[in-house]
């Protein structure tokens, strides 16, 4: 099992797969030479061919079932089934997301549409995510013929940040899109049975109706593993107290509602079954009902086989290993979905049964401390499984959980429980029981409420070794009482917290381009400073690129303030995020182009000859603000426009200009062009730069030919979204660079990029993601198509 496990594992993280022959002929000659081999090694090597060919195979089968990257963007009819409840992400105005599979053929909705006829339409497409622009959005359960534009499975591609094309991908999702027309949608005969639309319509009146409660929300999650409807602020309070597992039905749950199953079934053999039996069956029945409701999540699934392991021993009067059980019930998990270590919940799920296995091997724990030690357990050996998801710690999660689970395992699960049996026989005890839900549920947010008060979230984003040494600290430190000096592996164990971050040594300068999707954001670190310019979007349904990629990667980055904050103008896809940012990080100078509308925080407008000196660099506004002198300088116009030089010589290092236009590149030439200058100040008085930030993400719009000239850059980053509606970056203006000479990159493609600088010369640049998995597509190396990365 172990070698099976370690084949599916490492299939799920290849970036690429095998060729079918050549899978066959490994897996042919693999079994053969196999019977020369000893015994002890002949069955591993047998598993880890056969485990590492199925997970190949299930991946070319996903694989498959994803949307032809030539069908992008293009508009295809299809009958669809609803497969969720719409969900509503935004009310001003209203739009819906619920997921949809495609019944029968795709077509084009366009006659003649080139794009659509010569692509191959497949035959087969998986789970869709679905945008629904309309005001009434179609029911649960319904059949309907839809046009709709649809894109693979693509997230941000940013250091710390949330990678939402691979959930999607491993979650089963083969497209995301919108329905076009909405309203001239036809709805037609439905087909077959689904599981996942039985279990929705069987739970959607009790769902709407614990919803009219305060803590509804929350009710729901524990119930149905619903957490959608959660409030950002109740999830920070989670995070910040370590009590967010109890949200999310995991194996714990799961032990809970056996233990009353099992005391059901001992009840039912005393008085009436007279089988020994009875217990096992009851306790499997309860929490197989449960995680059912919950839609047989990773965590559920993995308690569910191994109680099932430990139930059916019983049952047998067999002894069957804790570690049996244990990589069986991983074993089976990975062979129902060979994605599944993609999964947070895999991960921590397994790695907290697994340091409690390793804590308690060969030892029983007394009752009256077998709570506060396996607390303890779970909270120091999760320690890496946090840090590798770059989740963060809190000093509170002791004292929080010891009271949380307690009040939700015995008091309020059961009552929830009992007042969801009875809410279609007895409505009034019902209403009573979840009314008292609600109240112990609002005594507990208070008391965590008060708990974080005490103490921050630790944020922590080791790397790779210190993972390695945490992990070997944490496995000595949980040894059996008895071996000598294992208190001494908490030194090391602290590498998680105390590595030290990398910086800029004087002089230098890392510029790193985050990928904000559709807008901007770039963090420029010296040797003692950080300078933001731009945070990126914001939108109607609350999500916004403050919370999802600039502070994950401030984070890792290992930056908690930043000395100057710079919104280049007021549009939304670069300072929509601001005000999130600012009530999160302290900004010690904020700079802007123009006003941003709802935020209060102090600043100044940024103005053409405003400068400050940095570690040995010199940081420089050549425009902005409404005083440019152009025709046009509101909006657009009116963003700063950053150069950051070497100090000694005046090198330019980086030239940041927002959504300048055409108009202002004129004025900059004519402001800053060589002629009359003596040698010495030529450098500090041009627009040379190494590294470009194009202007307006590379609408035609801007990057006239003089200016690319001018500026001459070797590298231009382009920061737009994939596919985006605006069509940037404009293909004459990728023409425009690549004439020029300057190596093109685009952060809808390579995601985050990053230019380090020594001494005033271009040293390194990297993409902070430059492996792919397996199912996405190739990353290409650069956009301008005379260059490639070696060029």
């Amino acid at each position: 099992m172990t070698a099976a496990i370690a084949a599916i594992v490492a299939v799920a993280f290849a970036p690429s797969l095998p060729e079918p022959p050549l899978i066959a002929a490994s897996l042919l000659v693999g079994v053969g030479v196999c019977f020369w081999l000893p015994v002890r090694i002949r069955w591993p090597l047998v598993a880890f061919l056969l485990a590492g060919s199925y997970a190949c195979g299930y991946g070319y089968w996903r694989s498959a079932a994803l949307l032809p990257v030539a069908l992008e963007g293009v508009d295809l009819t299809a009958n669809i089934r609803v497969l969720s409840a719409p969900e509503q992400r935004a009310t001003h105005p209203p739009y819906f997301r619920f997921d949809a599979e495609p019944i029968g053929q795709l077509s084009c909705s366009v006659q003649g549409d080139q794009r659509c006829n010569s692509a191959q339409l497949p035959s087969r497409l998986g789970r869709l995510r679905l945008n629904w622009y309309g005001v009434e959005p179609p029911a649960l359960g319904a059949n309907i013929t839809v046009s709709m534009r649809l894109r693979r499975p693509h997230g941000y591609r940013s250091v710390g940040a949330f990678d939402y094309g691979r959930w999607l991908f491993v979650s089963g999702y083969s497209a995301i899109g919108y329905v076009r027309n909405p309203d001239s949608a036809l709805s037609s005969a439905g087909v077959g049975f689904s599981a996942a639309i039985a279990r929705q319509q069987l739970i959607a009146a009790p769902l709407a109706y614990i919803a009219q409660y305060s803590h509804g929300a929350i009710m729901n999650a524990l119930l149905f593993a619903d957490r959608s409807a959660i409030s950002s602020a109740q999830w920070a309070l989670f995070s910040q107290t370590g009590t967010s597992h109890l949200m999310a039905i995991s194996g714990m749950h799961i032990a809970m509602v056996l233990a009353w199953g099992w005391v059901f079934g001992r009840l039912g053999a005393l008085l009436w079954l007279r089988s020994y039996l009875a217990a096992p069956a009851f306790a499997f029945s309860f929490a197989l009902i449960y995680a059912a409701m919950a839609g047989f999540p990773v965590p559920t699934q993995r308690a569910l086989l191994m109680a099932a392991t430990a139930l059916l021993a019983y049952s047998l009067r067999r002894h069957i290993s804790r570690w049996q059980g244990y990589f069986a019930a991983m074993f089976i998990v990975l062979l129902l979905d060979p994605l599944a270590p993609h999964q947070i919940g895999f991960s921590l799920s397994f790695a907290a049964v697994g340091v409690l296995l390793w804590a308690y091997q060969g030892q029983r724990q007394r009752n009256s401390l077998s709570l506060l030690h396996s607390q303890w357990v779970v909270i120091l050996g999760l320690l890496p499984a946090l840090g590798l998801w770059g989740f963060g710690f809190s000093g509170l999660s002791l004292p929080a959980n010891l009271v949380a689970i307690p009040l939700v395992a015995l008091i309020i699960l059961p009552v929830l429980f009992v007042g969801l049996i009875l809410y279609p026989l007895w409505p009034a005890l019902a209403a009573h029981l979840f009314s008292t839900a609600d109240t112990l549920l609002d005594i507990l947010l208070k008391t965590l409420a008060f708990m974080a008060e005490w103490l921050p979230l630790i944020h922590f984003s080791p790397p790779w070794p210190a993972l390695i040494l945490g992990l070997i600290a944490v496995m000595i430190v949980l040894l059996p009482r008895g071996v000598p000096a294992k208190w001494l592996a908490i030194i090391p164990l602290l590498a998680l917290f105390c590595w030290p971050v990398a910086r800029p040594a004087k002089g230098a300068l890392w510029l790193t381009v985050l990928d904000v999707g559709q807008g901007l954001a770039v963090v420029l670190q010296t040797h003692s400073k950080t300078l933001l310019y731009d945070v990126g979007p914001d939108f109607n349904s609350g999500f916004n690129t403050a919370d999802a990629v600039v502070i994950p990667a401030l984070r890792k980055f290992g930056i908690d303030k930043l000395d100057t904050l710079v919104l280049s103008h007021a549009d939304r896809d670069h300072a929509g995020a601001a005000p999130v940012l600012l009530d999160k990080i302290a900004v010690n100078q904020l700079f802007w182009g123009e006003r941003v509308a709802d935020l209060t925080a102090q600043g100044e407008q940024c103005g053409r000859g405003q400068k400050w000196r940095w570690d040995g660099l010199v940081f420089e506004f050549l425009a902005g603000g409404h005083n440019s002198g152009a025709e046009k300088t509101a909006g657009n116009n009116s963003s700063c426009v950053l150069m950051v030089r070497e100090e000694n010589d005046g090198r330019g290092l980086a030239l940041i200009t927002g959504d300048i236009e055409a108009d202002i590149e004129r004025q900059l030439l004519t402001l800053y062009r060589q002629t009359g200058l003596t040698k010495a100040h030529a450098k500090q008085h041009n627009l040379q730069a190494t590294v470009l930030i194009a202007p307006h993400h590379g609408s035609n719009t801007s990057s006239t030919e003089a200016f690319i000239a001018a500026v001459a850059p070797s590298e231009v980053v382009f920061s737009a979204g994939l596919h985006n509606n605006y069509g940037h970056p404009a293909a004459a203006v990728r023409k425009r660079y690549t004439q020029q000479g300057s190596h093109c990159w685009f952060t809808g493609q390579q995601g985050s990029i990053q230019f380090r600088y020594q001494n005033g010369l271009l040293t390194e640049r990297r993409l902070v993601r430059a492996w792919q998995y397996y199912w996405e597509e190739g990353l290409k190396p650069e956009i301008c198509p005379k260059f490639n990365s070696a060029g």
